[in-house]
């Protein structure tokens, strides 16, 4: 028999395999128990004992099937009976020793959580030098080049002047408790292996080999050489250098026995993002008769999700096999979540935006605490709108809040319980009470008080056991597998050699995280059926008749790490390790074994102006137009889209029902002005009812501002209502009392350091008010924040109208005048003479930029039309408090020069007002998007509407 087989890369490696065992062993009646089968990974050992299984068609006590780190284990644990050194502790004995020994190392990364980066890269370079049974001497070789400096920062030449030393101690440490990392393991199963017999097995063969480390070598060769091992290859050593080299090292000759031209067909698309390659994918799934026999390549994990989503619709039965990053799912920004809240709380008080970013994450509201998720979500959304102010109670717009005033806050429970009876869902207020402590219990109290990675493991086994209960994540199978990957941390933390040495509570996060980070979550699919969905490295030893690939740019396939974090790639390449090289060769290798041995190729790349098409794809091309002699050999469609393009103007029909609408509204100035700006935002936002939803926790805008004004005056003035106008030191000093203590209710508990600046510019506005005021002749207050209603008809129909005038003066002279503050300083607003708008005439887009605004009209109609005030004689104007230098900062509608037209006046605004509505209820008139002021769209709400 012999014991050096290649197959060729066109070749299916599993068959071939089989047809080999088939011929020397089944035929002959041997015992396979008695084989042991080595793959670089374990995926191709569930291909072959399928495969065997279906040849033998009968019971059978299967081979061994080992990985290579599983095998080396193996043999290892024969010789020593070892501890294995787990990431997070292997990186704190390098902290603890670094920082007795070296602590010039630690400059600028005392903490252990600063460090961390560091000591994951120390490892894996201990482990490289581990693998390559690198001698010490090139590396005393490093610590001189150091010494006189690499072009690296100074830190990084302090690392490296004592990098043999930190070595030395590092393994001394390891050896003395008997802990072994990977890259031990390898070096010490290759010191050993000449003295290790392994007579349970009649032969090791050892399949797909390609690229093997100095230690993988040695322990090969000397299987090899004592006739214990057999190496199938696949792939012709002329063709790669990795083979070549191990050819060279074991005097054998790696060539298949017949070299063939693959001939599978090649498809070449083009995306322009993720989600058209996804739809690529979808189309070519469709296209394809046989899915059990097609796998999807995904180079790029971050594709596996939108790529799911995508096909479920239609492919009943798939498997994932790959690596994809931990950090990318819900239960990771949970956590971050979590932690943010822990990071901003103070004392008891925790951060408003934060403790509602928490508990709105579709983990918390979906919880089913007691009985159905929805009492937890309706409890969640009654929360968040009396700390948004949405439900009037004291907690709202507190920029802190403490967990036991929401507790205790009956108007949350007294909301919630109205809106679940509405939905006949009953439960009582104490039930309701109890989810919302239970909720603050798990993932807010459970975090206060954490001193030790003891303490933190098992408050997050008590977190991740009432996530599972209660939450909806085992209804999402990538969910639990990350559940399961971070209770398996937990474990880790729990055996941690550091978990009773005390860390801040940030520090303990901040690890934590960065575990997190750094954690890829290995899906085992079933090869038994189904579509495969695996990464570039599960496909070693396999074929499938369909293969596509995705993500085929550079900076992907190949992905290829140029720059080394911490060791610089000089003194890799320098100690015999080219990692850029040894990866590019590596996928590519398994890029064309892939594609080799199938029947149709699909590669599908984005095609944009910041991404290259991939090597290998370039590579493809040239073969092809190298055979045909044809620069056009091989076109490449590229995705596109149905698109129904919206018109550049949205229009809105009015039909019956809405006119009839339109008759019975009551309307005031704010919806004749949007009206007369755009009439489609009056649509959105008056018939629709749209709104935008206000964040009271950003910082305080202009809005804000004026209406704390508007409050702030209605609250003092009342102090006129019914008595003599007279502004005195006493009424200053009350005025402003009240100004100190409604800042500090509404603003104060929203800001922080700017608090006062804002408060000293209100204080310096309100005292030239009143300055102003006392100029002003005001002999009494009529009313203050009063509502007037009215109605008024135009071609037989009765409009309802509605205003809440801000003040009313009766002056000196007996008159009245309305007043309506503006805090802004905008005087756009004010109509202009009546003789422009009769000249541009009544049509909406005229009225828009001669009448301007309907408030003042609208007020002096509505009040010189109320049974107290008819006989009055009555003005109206705007009170810009910003500009108070000019007219005392009152803008009138009817100047005192033109009283005595005051009807004609009167009649032109009436005239205005009729044609407007006559507009709104034209059947003919859709509403439709006034987009002449880009300022104005680009502030509106509904910009995205008209798009």
């Amino acid at each position: 028999m012999e014991e050096i087989i290649t197959f060729g890369l066109e070749d299916d490696f599993i068959l071939c395999l089989s047809d080999f065992i088939e011929e020397n062993y089944l035929k002959n009646g041997k015992d396979l128990s008695k084989l042991a089968f080595v793959f670089g990974g374990k995926r191709p050992g569930l291909f072959l004992k399928r495969e065997l299984a279906r040849r033998i068609k009968k019971g059978f006590i299967s081979p061994k099937f080992f990985s290579m780190d599983d095998f080396v284990e193996y043999v290892f644990s024969k010789k020593i009976n070892f501890r294995k050194l787990s990431l997070m502790d292997s990186a704190f004995i390098i902290y603890e020793l670094a920082k007795k020994e070296f602590p010039e190392i630690l400059k600028r990364r005392e903490d252990f959580s600063q460090f961390l980066p560091w000591a994951k890269e120390i490892i894996f370079f201990f482990e490289q030098l581990d693998l390559e049974k690198m001698t010490d001497i090139p590396l005393r070789n490093i610590e001189l080049k150091a010494s006189l400096g690499f072009d690296v920062p100074g830190e990084v030449n302090e690392l490296l002047e004592n990098i043999l030393s930190l070595k030395k101690i590092y393994i001394e440490h390891l050896e003395r408790d008997n802990l072994y990392t990977r890259g031990r393991i390898y070096f010490l199963t290759a010191e050993y292996i000449k003295m290790i017999e392994i007579s349970e097995f009649e032969k090791i063969f050892f399949c797909s080999l390609f690229h093997l480390q100095r230690t993988e070598m040695e322990i090969i060769k000397n299987l090899y050489q004592r006739n214990k091992a057999m190496l199938f290859f696949q792939g012709a050593m002329e063709d790669w250098i990795s083979l070549k080299k191990i050819a060279e090292e074991l005097s054998i000759t790696i060539k298949p026995e017949r070299k063939g031209n693959p001939s599978f067909n090649l498809s070449v698309q083009a995306g322009f993002d993720t989600h058209s390659e996804v739809c690529l994918v979808r189309e070519i799934l469709k296209s394809l008769d046989n899915l059990d026999k097609t796998a999807i390549i995904l180079p790029e994990p971050r594709s596996l999700i939108p790529l799911i989503s995508e096909i479920t619709a239609f492919v009943n039965a798939y498997n994932v096999s790959l690596g994809y990053p931990l950090k990318r799912s819900a239960l990771y920004v949970l956590f971050q979540k979590i932690f943010k809240t822990q990071e901003t709380r103070k004392g008891n008080l925790y951060y408003t935006p934060d403790y509602l970013s928490l508990i709105s994450h579709p983990l918390v509201k979906s919880l089913s605490l007691e009985r159905s998720p929805a009492f937890t979500r309706i409890l969640i959304h009654k929360v968040e709108e009396v700390l948004r102010g949405e439900q009037f109670s004291p907690l709202g717009g507190s920029l802190f809040i403490e967990l036991s005033a929401l507790e205790n806050c009956s108007q949350i429970f007294k909301n919630a319980l109205e809106t679940l009876k509405e939905m006949d869902l009953l439960i009582d207020w104490y039930e309701l009470r109890k989810i919302l402590k239970k909720i603050h219990e798990v993932f807010f109290a459970l975090w206060e008080e954490l001193g030790n990675f003891e303490d933190f493991s098992l408050n997050l086994e008590v977190f991740m056991d009432f996530i599972l209960k209660n939450s909806l994540v085992e209804h999402y199978p990538l969910n639990l597998k990350m559940a399961e990957r971070i209770f398996e941390i937990i474990e880790e933390f729990k055996n941690a050699r550091f978990k009773k040495i005390s860390f801040p509570r940030e520090e303990i996060f901040r690890i934590f995280q960065q575990r997190l980070e750094s954690e890829f979550i290995s899906f085992s699919g079933s090869p038994l059926k189904g579509l495969q969905i695996l990464g570039l490295l599960e496909t070693r030893a396999l074929s499938f008749e369909n293969v596509i690939v995705m993500d085929m740019n550079e900076a992907v396939l190949p992905d290829l790490k140029i720059y080394e974090p911490l060791i610089p790639r000089e003194i890799m390449i320098g100690l015999g390790i080219n990692r850029l090289e040894r990866e590019e060769e590596i996928q590519r290798y398994y890029f064309e074994r892939i594609i080799s041995s199938a029947k149709n190729v699909f590669l599908v790349y984005q095609k944009r102006e910041d991404k290259e098409k991939s090597r290998f794809i370039e590579k493809l091309i040239w073969e092809k137009q190298r055979m045909f002699k044809d620069k056009e050999i091989l076109p490449i469609p590229q995705a596109r889209f149905n698109l129904s393009i919206i018109p550049e103007k949205v229009e809105v029909k009015k039909n019956d029902e809405v006119i009839e609408f339109l008759k019975n509204i009551e309307y005031s100035s704010s919806s004749l002005n949007t009206y007369l700006n755009c009439p489609l935002r009056f649509y959105y936002q008056y018939v629709l009812r749209l709104e935008e939803k206000e964040d009271i926790f950003d910082e305080p805008e202009g809005k804000d501002i004026g209406r704390f004004i508007h409050e702030l005056l209605k609250e003092t003035f009342s102090f006129f209502l019914g008595k003599s106008f007279f502004i005195d030191k006493r009424f200053k000093e009350y005025f402003f009392s009240v100004l100190e203590k409604k800042f500090s209710e509404i603003f104060a508990n929203r800001m922080q350091s700017e608090a006062f600046l804002i408060e000293e510019v209100l204080k310096f506005r309100m005292a030239n008010f009143l300055e102003n005021e006392m100029k002003r002749q005001v002999k009494e207050v009529i009313c203050l924040e009063e509502k007037f209603r009215g109605r008024i008809e135009f071609n037989g129909i009765k409009f309802k109208f509605q205003a809440i005038v801000d003040r009313i003066d009766r002056l000196s002279d007996n008159s009245l005048l309305i007043l309506d503050y503006k805090t802004g300083a905008d005087k756009k607003i004010m109509p202009q003479g009546i003789e422009r708008i009769e000249t541009e005439g009544f049509e909406r887009k005229f009225l828009k930029e001669t009448l301007r605004s309907f408030q003042l009209p609208l007020y002096l109609y509505l009040v010189s039309n109320k049974k107290n005030y008819r006989r009055e004689e009555i003005n109206a104007g705007l009170y810009f408090i910003k500009e108070l230098s000019k007219n005392q900062g009152i803008s009138l509608l009817i100047k005192e020069k033109e009283l005595v037209n005051r009807e004609k006046i009167i009649k032109v605004y009436h005239r205005a007002l009729e044609s407007i509505l006559k507009d709104i209820l034209d059947p003919n008139t859709p509403f439709q998007a006034d987009a002449e002021d880009p300022y104005q769209c680009k502030n509106c709400s509904f910009t995205y509407l008209c798009r």
